[in-house]
């Protein structure tokens, strides 16, 4: 007996006998194709509803994210007045170091757990450091122990997290699915403890870091819930295992309603297909193919952690102390605009692309950094207005700067052979989160008010920001609208990929 597989109608989804154009190899295949993923896809909204699983799958790491946002504003210094007197560099970049070691974990030991069980233990390690923060009144220990627990269940969600978004994602909606379920959350958790920060009474009995582990106790109890209820296993794990009823069915459930149609099987194929292409790309050769793409998206993530470390942290209560004293706008516009920038980027990415957001927020926020630095090169006592454009720079910078580094998240998703992909993507977070750790043990005391410091850094980064640039320009492959393998073999030989 034939098995039969559905075909998209105008009124909806019917089967069609394997022998049909719609069939794998069948005659005039890609054209019934493109059929069925014009019907599939519709209005924008028909694909936000029909697709909404996949977001739904990634959310529990969305929250334990938005947790380690959270952490990362307090550890670059968007914290309380008693933390400042009282907190040690140890306790501040402790979030950092732990992020690292549970990133190296999940990169290369993860694939042990299923994705829902590492969620499961992410979150529920969320849940524990909210409740040690948050129980006492700044209890050196227990944040410690809360910082710590959080960061490595940050650093352990990362890779699973990035590869699973690629790999459960439709190809027109990859992008934005990868940069929401990283760079939204934690744009988020930046901005809502910026706003917390800066606004919170300093003679209140419950301070904003016993308010940063309630919430992110709230956040790791809805992250299980979500893992338990929501989480979808890859159907190219499936695939690799040889399940392909197991794997049917899970990209039937990575949409709504829940059915196998015409675009199910072309997923499939999509994905056998992809195996298939990276099964000689193991060991030596996987990372030997991997190299040029590291290279480029690490020193794309260096940047990021840059746009958002405690020297940026430091500009901005300097200037804003001096241009608007006692005013707290200033640091919920920093952290507003930062949101907007990311959130405008990531939907940016299945229409525009990922080239368009990357070389716009590199040039712009390049050019802004400059504008910055140049504020604090003067021979005599730095003058308001000085002070005033150095802050509105910087306020704009923010804002390119999400933009810009959108990309890097759906860059991450899809660029390496699968073998080393968890790898690769943990080595560029470990990365970032080194050069977190290293701008917070700058020594602000060394110079007067640190302004050389304030210079030279954005000096630096502005450089950084142009040199990405020019290289993004010639070196970065645009990989919207391409299934993982297409991506793959774009960003293969990366240095002419735009000649491909």
């Amino acid at each position: 007996m034939q098995t039969e597989r559905p075909t998209a109608t105008a009124t909806g989804f019917q089967p069609i006998p394997n022998g049909d154009p719609g069939a794998p190899g069948a005659p005039g295949a890609e054209v019934h194709r493109e059929m069925i993923y014009q019907t599939g896809q519709g209005t924008c909204c028909n694909q936000d509803r029909r697709n909404q699983p996949q977001a739904n799958a990634i959310g529990a790491a969305a929250f334990i994210f938005l947790s380690g946002g959270l952490h990362i504003a307090w550890s670059i210094g968007f914290d309380s007045l008693l933390a400042e007197l009282e907190v040690s560099s140890h306790l501040r970049i402790s979030w950092f170091v732990a992020a690292i070691v549970g990133a190296l974990l999940g990169g290369f030991f993860s694939q042990r757990l299923t994705y829902k069980q590492l969620m499961q233990l992410c979150a529920m390690l969320t849940v524990i450091g909210g409740v040690v923060m948050g129980v006492r009144r700044f209890n050196a220990k227990a944040m410690f122990v809360a910082r710590y627990l959080n960061g490595f269940a940050n650093g352990l969600a990362f890779a699973p997290t990035l590869a699973m978004a690629g790999e459960l994602s439709v190809y027109y909606r990859r992008g934005t699915t990868a940069s929401a379920g990283e760079q939204w959350p934690t744009a988020l958790g930046i901005f809502v403890q910026i706003v917390c920060s800066a606004s919170w009474d300093t003679e209140s009995e419950f301070t904003v870091e016993q308010f940063q582990g309630v919430l992110s106790a709230i956040l790791g109890v809805i992250a299980i819930s979500m893992a338990w209820l929501l989480t979808i296993e890859s159907p190219v794990d499936m695939l690799h295992r040889g399940d392909e009823q197991a794997a049917i069915d899970s990209l039937s459930r990575l949409h709504r309603p829940r059915a196998v149609t015409a675009e199910t099987y072309d997923q499939l194929d999509n994905h056998r297909t992809y195996l298939a292409h990276n099964q000689p790309m193991r060991g030596l050769r996987g990372w030997t193919e991997a190299l040029p793409a590291l290279l480029h998206l690490c020193l794309l993530r260096g940047l990021y952690a840059m746009s958002s470390s405690m020297l940026v942290a430091y500009t901005l209560s300097y200037t804003s102390t001096v241009v608007y004293p006692g005013n707290s706008g200033p640091f919920v516009l920093f952290g507003f605009l930062r949101l907007v920038g990311s959130c405008a980027s990531a939907f940016a990415l299945d229409t525009l692309g990922r080239k368009i957001p990357l070389l716009l927020g590199l040039v712009m926020a390049g050019g802004l950094a400059a504008g910055v630095a140049s504020r604090f090169v003067v021979s005599e006592l730095l003058r308001v207005k000085d002070m005033r454009m150095a802050l509105w720079l910087l306020l704009l910078y923010q804002l390119f700067a999400g933009i810009a580094f959108g990309p890097s998240s759906a860059y991450l998703s899809e660029a390496f052979p699968r073998s080393v992909k968890r790898q690769c993507i943990a080595l560029a977070y470990a990365l970032e989160m080194i050069i977190q750790l290293g701008i917070c043990r700058v020594d602000l005391s060394r110079n007067i008010d640190g302004i050389d410091n304030i210079a030279g850094f954005f000096f630096s980064l502005a450089a950084l920001l142009l040199a990405e640039f020019l290289c993004s320009v010639w070196c970065m492959p645009e990989t919207k609208m391409t299934t993982l393998q297409q991506a793959q073999i774009k960003f293969r030989n990366f240095v002419v990929s735009q000649q491909a």
